[in-house]
């Protein structure tokens, strides 16, 4: 009698909530069309300003830029992962005792994008830049499902308590090694859910660009403005079409992502140069390269 009660009196709240999931999920159909449909004719506006040949035409990058592979600002190393066999590339830079400083990068870039960093605190820190799975020179595991949030956590977690910090620097106690995490864009959202999640394994917390996915979430729903700067969200759940529209005119749209007015640099002179820009269209020009990063964004509506 009391269990019939309590379901009778559960029901307007649940019948709520389902109405709410599924006006979330109409909304979300609605975005992505919307998306599609405007990427969509800028797609067409580049077919018919460069034609059919320059168009649908991108350079498969075929050696890696100077300073990619070269060591030029880091040793190059490799960690295979115990949890899924999955190597992980990484660049680091400074006494191997030193406190770690992780660096996680963003969309669509690699561990290139801490070039600067590597050089400027690997006097205090043993800095590593890591090439999350899927990007730069780790591995690219198939499938949607291979790069769901905490599949990607999880990699994290195990970077840091095989690289971490040893007992005894920052605080670090025996089987919990730390780190100072320092994540940008993509990387920044990990960054705040693996600090939420295991506090034991982050000394400091750094931020760049990035902000909680439930903040993000809130203030998308009530700034309208901000769905139209992520629209290109909506457009990564489609298939197959946005590593067309990514591809086209050798990257043209990737390019304006890496230099738009919205990365902060104003300065002409600051601008990224062609060699820097090709060492992160080296991975992403390669065939099948722009799938896994893209994944990353196919799973932020699940």
């Amino acid at each position: 009698m009391l269990l019939s009660l309590c379901t009778a009196l559960l029901a307007p709240t649940r019948a709520l909530l389902a109405l709410q999931r599924l006006v979330a999920r109409l909304a979300v159909a609605a975005a992505v069309a919307a998306a599609g449909v405007a990427y969509g004719l800028w797609g067409l506006g580049v077919l018919l300003r460069r034609g059919p040949r320059g168009a649908l035409r991108w350079r498969v990058r075929a050696e890696p830029p100077p300073g990619l592979a070269d060591g030029t600002y880091g040793e190059h190393g490799r960690l295979r992962l115990k949890s899924s066999g999955l190597q992980l590339h990484y660049v680091a830079r400074g006494p191997p005792t030193a406190p770690l400083m992780l660096l996680l990068h963003g969309f669509p870039q690699n561990w290139f994008c801490w070039r600067h960093q590597l050089l400027e605190f690997s006097t205090r820190y043993r800095v590593v830049a890591l090439d999350l799975r899927g990007c730069g020179a780790s591995e690219k595991p198939p499938g949607k499902e291979s790069y769901r949030p905490e599949v990607l956590l999880e990699d994290i977690r195990e970077v840091i308590e095989v690289l971490g910090t040893p007992e005894g620097h920052m605080g670090a106690t025996a089987g919990h090694p730390k780190c100072i995490l320092v994540g940008h864009d993509w990387g920044g959202v990990l960054a705040w859910e693996l600090a939420a999640g295991h506090p034991d394994l982050v000394e400091k917390l750094v931020i760049v660009d990035a902000s909680h996915r439930a903040v993000m979430a809130r203030f998308s729903a009530w700034h309208p403005s901000q769905l139209l700067r992520s629209s290109y969200m909506f457009l990564f759940q489609l298939p197959l079409l946005p590593e067309l529209l990514l591809s086209m005119a050798d990257f043209e749209l990737v390019k304006t992502f890496l230099t738009g007015p919205w990365t902060g640099i104003q300065n002409p002179a600051r601008r990224l140069t062609e060699p820097e820009l090709d060492a992160y269209l080296y991975g992403l020009s390669q065939p099948g390269g722009l799938t896994p990063p893209i994944n990353y964004y196919r799973n932020i509506f699940g």
